[in-house]
């Protein structure tokens, strides 16, 4: 991907959004790490993790995004409302919005954004983006089996096992 090395960008996680398509299509987490890491040479200037308060955010996570210098906010719903508001505050200091997450719902978003001059990058996983959002976006970066973390038992090898039922005559 080619982008500028003077870049300041924000990202913003839609973290059950792309969470949930991380589980549902690939079977594992979503890989953080790797999605900084792809960013490139640009200056993140925020990363923000959204997820509700009602959903669980374990102690070993918290530390791993402080690490990254990420902060978490926990609305008391989706996080549509505080990521949107959150994006437009900050657009006027940033050069790219990096939007995390394939929702239609971010489509006033980054309608709004483009017309301010900021550059909406969008990174999901294909299988579960809208189609508008990857038309709106500047640039939609697929997230693919690269971009997840597959928790599998150490030691152990999981097969699956099919039984044969037989019907009665």
């Amino acid at each position: 991907m080619s982008s500028l090395i003077h870049q300041k960008v924000g990202v913003f996680i839609d973290a059950e959004n792309v969470e949930i398509s991380g589980y549902d299509i690939y079977g594992g987490r979503t890989n953080y790490a790797q999605l900084i890491e792809d960013m490139g040479d640009r200056e993140i200037t925020r990363i923000i993790y959204y997820k509700p308060i009602h959903k669980t955010i374990s102690d070993e996570f918290r530390k791993f995004w402080t690490s990254m210098g990420g902060e978490i906010k926990q609305p008391v719903k989706n996080a549509d409302a505080w990521l949107t508001i959150d994006a437009v505050t900050l657009s006027e200091k940033l050069d790219v919005v990096a939007l995390i997450g394939g929702d239609k719902d971010y489509l006033p978003l980054i309608w709004y954004l483009k017309n301010r001059g900021c550059r909406v990058e969008v990174w999901s996983y294909p299988e579960t983006a809208s189609e508008m959002i990857k038309q709106a976006a500047d640039l939609f970066v697929p997230m693919g089996d690269r971009f997840t973390i597959i928790d599998r038992p150490k030691g152990r090898v999981t097969r699956r096992v099919t039984r044969r039922v037989e019907k009665p005559e």
